[in-house]
């Protein structure tokens, strides 16, 4: 008995025995020139000493080592101020939802980990 799939060529695909792989399709390729590449976003979940309002934003700066130490820091000393970071893709397409749980009262560990692709600095 032979093998069920065949190997494309191109680009190493396994394929099915009368499908065409699309690898050189010209769409395909100006979509993914055209994809940004993905980035880290920082948001910070800040609970107003005062009023108690919870404000959930996202921080506009190019996170790198040195932002994420940074937060870190900021987050040690200001028990109101929480990080999380997470791509861009992920902050685009999601979020409303994760500001949504954000902005409960209280959040902890296991509600962050429950929304997936987020990290608390």
């Amino acid at each position: 008995m032979g093998t069920p799939y065949r190997v494309c060529e191109h680009c190493g695909a396994h394929l099915d025995a009368n499908e065409k792989c699309d690898c050189r399709n010209p769409k395909q390729e100006e979509t993914a020139a055209e994809a940004q590449p993905m980035k880290l976003v920082a948001v910070c979940r800040e609970v107003d000493k005062d009023t108690g309002r919870i404000a959930v934003y996202k921080i506009n700066t190019e996170i790198t080592g040195a932002v994420v130490q940074q937060l870190q820091i900021r987050a040690r000393l200001n028990p109101e101020l929480r990080y999380f970071t997470l791509t861009s893709g992920r902050w685009e397409r999601f979020g409303d939802v994760i500001t949504s749980i954000l902005k409960r009262r209280t959040v902890t560990r296991a509600d962050v980990d429950r929304i997936g692709g987020i990290v608390e600095l």
